[in-house]
């Protein structure tokens, strides 16, 4: 839509910069009358919408089950990567909870896990489809139990980036956090040990590296 806009402004604009008819007497008209005579127009020209691209497009509106399986090696990064001692490395969940937790990593893979290709898209920018395996956040924040006037989950990654999601948003299904991708675990520049993913949200909600999970009101 944004692309026929552009392109019908500047065809509106090169018609209006065209020089304008002059009027043109009546030889059957009396004198001292004259009447401009009807201008013939070309009918205006269709401007074809261009498709999207897939970055251009809301995760939710593409059926990525037709897409090819990005490879880990073109997975896309961003962020400062960050290295953990997976021995002392510890999932902190905490604020409007009744139980507090401190979860290692093994803890985390105790947990039911859930295998699922998700697309991600970074608007504007790139897509990644790829098969994401981890643990769905609604399970860790019932293990902690939400206090009744819970209603965001602020989730803090290691290089200080964050993001905050509705209760709504984090229980959905499709929102987990994940550490292995395409059958590999996480490589530290794609958010090892645990990083988010989140079926039909922008890219930049998929925090990487995430350390502490912090309930609000």
């Amino acid at each position: 839509m944004k692309r026929l806009l552009i392109a019908t402004l500047l065809f509106m604009a090169l018609v209006s910069c065209s020089s304008p008819e002059a009027p043109v007497s009546d030889p059957q008209a009396g004198t001292g009358s004259s009447a401009p005579a009807p201008v013939a127009t070309e009918p205006s020209e269709q401007v074809p919408e261009m498709p999207l691209t897939i970055e251009e497009m809301h995760p939710a509106d593409v059926d990525n089950s037709t897409l090819p399986i990005t490879s880990v090696e073109e997975l896309h990064h961003t962020g400062r990567t960050q290295e953990y001692d997976i021995d002392t490395y510890r999932l902190v969940v905490d604020g409007l909870v009744e139980n507090p937790l401190s979860l290692s990593y093994d803890e985390v893979l105790s947990f039911p896990q859930v295998r699922e290709t998700v697309l991600l898209i970074c608007p504007g920018f790139f897509w990644d489809n790829a098969e994401w395996t981890g643990t769905p956040l609604r399970l860790i924040l019932e293990e902690a139990g939400l206090s009744p006037s819970a209603s965001r989950v602020h989730l803090v990654a290691g290089d200080g980036y964050r993001q905050i999601l509705s209760v709504e948003e984090a229980t959905a299904d499709g929102v987990f956090l994940a550490y292995e991708v395409n059958g590999e675990t996480l490589r530290p520049d794609h958010g090892y040990p645990l990083r988010l993913v989140a079926r039909h949200q922008y890219g930049f909600k998929w925090v990487k590296w995430i350390e502490h999970i912090e309930v609000l009101q």
